[in-house]
Parts: C-alpha cells; sequence; structure tokens
C-alpha cells in the first residue's frame, strides 16, 4: 500500500514522499525492506530509541512523536500520539477485517477467558467457525498459538483478523484488557458485542485509581454505536455505571430477577453445576462441570451473547452441557491418590474470596485446604498483604511462594504478602518448584490443594528471562 493512502484519515506534519509499505511493526527486530517502523513509548523501552536500528534493517519510513530525528535519509511522519495513530494505520493497512466480521469483546476484572472458551464451545457446536483471541493465546478452528499478551498490539491485532477473514472465519471472541484499551490497541477494532463481568482492583499500579480503571472499560461502552449490543452484568455495580453511559442495545444479567438474563434455580457442587436460566421467556437447563456462582454468571454472559448472534437455544442448551474445563482455571488436575489437586489463574483479591470461599462451601467439614501462591513483581504492591489475608482465613495452610518475581526480590514480595497475615498458618518457600512437592507431601484422602497464580502457564519471568515452569507438569511428574 501506498504511504499517503495509508495514512488516510490521520492528523501527521512532515515531508511525505511515496513509497511502497509492505510491513508496519512497532518492533525494530522485524524490520525488513518495505517497512514502515512506528516508534511507540512502552512501560519500560522507548521505540525511538531504536530507529536507527530500524533503519539499518530496511525501514523506508518512520511514524513518531517527532523526538530527536533529523537528517535521517527517509520520511518521518510526525503524530501527536504515535500509538493511537499506529492502530489507524494498522486498520488501513490490513483494509478494516473487523467491519467485515462479527466480534465480540468482553472486558472485566475477572471471567474474560472463561466466557471466550464457553462462547467459542457454543459456536463450535453450531459449527460456526470461531477464532479467539486472549490469555491463553490466539486459537482457529485449525489450532492455537501464544501472543504473549491478552490484547496484543494493533499492528498484531488487525493482522490477527485479516487472517481470520482470508480463511473465511467472520466471527471472533476476545479477551480487552483495559491496558489494551487505554493504550489505544483496539481503538479501530469494530466491536458488534460488548460483554462486561466486573470489576475489581487489579492493575492500580498502572491505572492508579479505581476510577481511572473503569474508565479504561468503560471506553469501550462509550464507543458502540446504536446498533451493537453490550452485555451487562448488574450484579456489579460498576455495571449499573456502564447501563447509563452506553448508547448501544443492552442485555443485562446476574442472579437479580431485574436481569434479562438470570436463574430461576440453581445446584451447586464440587462436581458441577445443575441450574435453569430465563432469557426472553425462554429457559435453558445446565448441567455443567463448571463450579461457583462466579462461573454461572460467565455462563449467562455467553448465553447472551450467543442469541444476539442468532444460536438456537436448543444448540446453546447442547454446547454448555458438554463444556470442556477452561485451562488453568479452577482446573482439577488428575489425582489418582491423595486428595484433590486445584490449579487456577487467579491472581486478585477478589478471586481469591470466591474461589476459596467455593471450595470451603462445597466441601465437607473435614476437608483441609492447602492454598499455594505468590505475587508477581514490578504489580500492584498494595494488593499483597489483602492477598495474604484472604488466603490465611480462608485455607487451613498456605504456602507462599515464587511467582514471575520479574526484577523484584522474592523474599521481599514473600514478606509483603506475609505482613497481611495474622494467624500462624502459613509458611514461605522461595522455589515454587520445592513448594510444590512440600505441598503434595501434606495432602490426604480430605485435601484439597489450591494452586493459584500460574494457571497453565509454562514460565517464569526473573530478572526480564522467562525461565521454562510449569505447575501442572511438576505436579504431574510428583504423582506420578
Amino acid at each position: 500500500m501506498q504511504l499517503l493512502d495509508l495514512l488516510s484519515n490521520i492528523n501527521f506534519s512532515g515531508k511525505i514522499e511515496e513509497c511502497d509499505i509492505q510491513n508496519i511493526t512497532h518492533d525494530s527486530r522485524k524490520v525488513k525492506p518495505g517497512t514502515l517502523f512506528v516508534a511507540i513509548k512502552g512501560l519500560n523501552e522507548d521505540g525511538h530509541d531504536y530507529i536507527l536500528d530500524a533503519i539499518n534493517r530496511g525501514a523506508c519510513a518512520v511514524m513518531s512523536n517527532g523526538r530527536s530525528l533529523h537528517n535521517i535519509g527517509i520520511p518521518v511522519i510526525k503524530v501527536k500520539n504515535p500509538r493511537e495513530s499506529m492502530s489507524r494505520i494498522a486498520a488501513n493497512f490490513y483494509r478494516h477485517p473487523s467491519k467485515d466480521m462479527n466480534i465480540t469483546g468482553v472486558t472485566g476484572t475477572n471471567g474474560k477467558t472463561t466466557i471466550t472458551h464457553i462462547l467459542n464451545q457454543i459456536f463450535r457446536n453450531s459449527e460456526i467457525p470461531c477464532g479467539t483471541l486472549g490469555t491463553l493465546g490466539f486459537s482457529t478452528p485449525s489450532g492455537m498459538m501464544s501472543t504473549g499478551f491478552t490484547t496484543p498490539e494493533s499492528v498484531d491485532l488487525h493482522q490477527l483478523f485479516h487472517t481470520l477473514l482470508n480463511g473465511g472465519i467472520k466471527h471472533a471472541i476476545m479477551e480487552i484488557s483495559s491496558h489494551a484499551l487505554d493504550l489505544h490497541r483496539v481503538d479501530d477494532v469494530d466491536i458488534d458485542i460488548a460483554i462486561f463481568t466486573n470489576l475489581t482492583p487489579e492493575h492500580l499500579d498502572y491505572h492508579k485509581s479505581m476510577s481511572n480503571y473503569f474508565n479504561a472499560k468503560l471506553k469501550m461502552f462509550k464507543s458502540l454505536s446504536p446498533d451493537k449490543t453490550a452485555i451487562i452484568n448488574i450484579d456489579d455495580p460498576w455495571g449499573k455505571k456502564i447501563l447509563a453511559n452506553t448508547s448501544a442495545k443492552v442485555i443485562t444479567y446476574g442472579f437479580s430477577e431485574t436481569a434479562d438474563i438470570h436463574p430461576v434455580s440453581v445446584s451447586h457442587s464440587m462436581e458441577g453445576t445443575h441450574a435453569e436460566l430465563v432469557i426472553a421467556k425462554q429457559k435453558i437447563k445446565i448441567n455443567t462441570p463448571f463450579i461457583g456462582s462466579f462461573n454461572l454468571s460467565n455462563i449467562m454472559a455467553s448465553v447472551g451473547a450467543a442469541m444476539v448472534q442468532g444460536v438456537a437455544t436448543d444448540q446453546i442448551e447442547m454446547a454448555l452441557n458438554q463444556l470442556s474445563p477452561v485451562p488453568g482455571r479452577l482446573e482439577l488436575i488428575d489425582n489418582p491418590s491423595d486428595g484433590k489437586v486445584l490449579v487456577d489463574y487467579a491472581h486478585t483479591p477478589d478471586a481469591y474470596e470466591k474461589v476459596l470461599s467455593l471450595i470451603r462451601e462445597l466441601s465437607p467439614s473435614e476437608t483441609t485446604i492447602i492454598t499455594l501462591f505468590g505475587c508477581g513483581g514490578g504489580r500492584d504492591t498494595s494488593k499483597r498483604p489483602v492477598m495474604g489475608k484472604i488466603a490465611s482465613e480462608l485455607s487451613d495452610r498456605i504456602i507462599i511462594t515464587s511467582d514471575n518475581p520479574r526484577f523484584e526480590d522474592v523474599s521481599a514480595i514473600c514478606q509483603s504478602i506475609v505482613a497481611g497475615i495474622s494467624k500462624n498458618n502459613y509458611q514461605v518457600i522461595i522455589d515454587r518448584k520445592k513448594a510444590l512437592e512440600t505441598a503434595m507431601a501434606m495432602m490426604n484422602d480430605n485435601t484439597i490443594l489450591a494452586i493459584f497464580g500460574k494457571g497453565r502457564e509454562e514460565y517464569e519471568i526473573v530478572q526480564g528471562k522467562r525461565l521454562f515452569h510449569s505447575d501442572v507438569q511438576i505436579v504431574q511428574q510428583y504423582l506420578k
């Protein structure tokens, strides 16, 4: 595409020479001849420091905020916000693929991955080709690949949509993080259905306040036109605030009879959930291995999105009764000997409270709950003592360990967690593998071991390096 065509609807300055753009990237390592390099400032590094590297690799044009660019020999497109402009040129370059697709965006603190997984299974059961994008990676009917982000950068995002559309896939379900909304990654994605799950304290190291965090989420719902649909959890007080700030058609879900989608009967156990839902005067019966009220809430959101897109209620019911577990979300690891082992991605105070309260509620009184967890380095430090307090109060024993320390000292992170604990029911084991083996050795027939934080991740981030680590693999090897 010619550079001037690419810059359609972009406010820019600079002398632009005609050139053929064959590639766009914000990563200088991915530059090849014919590339437009977009210099964006990240949380840790600034792309403006890599402009000369991009030129040496063959970049034929640069988009930047104009910082320190003099006589570099190729066109320089100066814009106020390179990240925001990158979203628009990415959509232009890939010819706005999302406009020809049905895009469902899921946002909220918890539940995004589960809803994406459930809705994908409903579509597949109805033989609707679908792609998904989120924490677990990028999936198509032919397989899964990792992306490294809940929501990738805009260039990568439009490229993935372009790939799906070229493969004849016109439905996509994506998790949309607050970072992605705040950093303009989805500005030019044409979202047809937006789902709001809930909002609890998270990412406050980045957003600084719950108000800022909420406004980042609200951005997606404010951008919806009247012909689009917002599916909102009205059990959450933030959901009610979204209702007042969107022009889209609205479907509500929750446990109140005032919600458009709500249960009329519910039965929970550690084996699963039986429920009957009402939606648009129709009833859907559910018998699923997914446990807990929060998962029933996720199911309700998924049902709403499926019905908006024309899936029949009998197809939805059939799919829900055949749901497979979400990897790393309350996933039961097969244990032929002592007790139960659950792996969950929980990494917020709200998720800890919900999951541990659920396990306690649904387990026999003689059950011993052991919880193993850590907190990530370089992230919101205020939640560490809160998570320690919740885990200690709702568990019989807790083991505090490493979880992606990044550039922080693991011992210091663990002590931050300990600061919130008043009971003497904890121990600190820095090495996560040793911590897992210690926890497994403590188990008997009446034990449930809840392993929090990493889910199905297969790495630990230590001093900027990804080192192989799998909670699931360590547990399975121990059990053998």
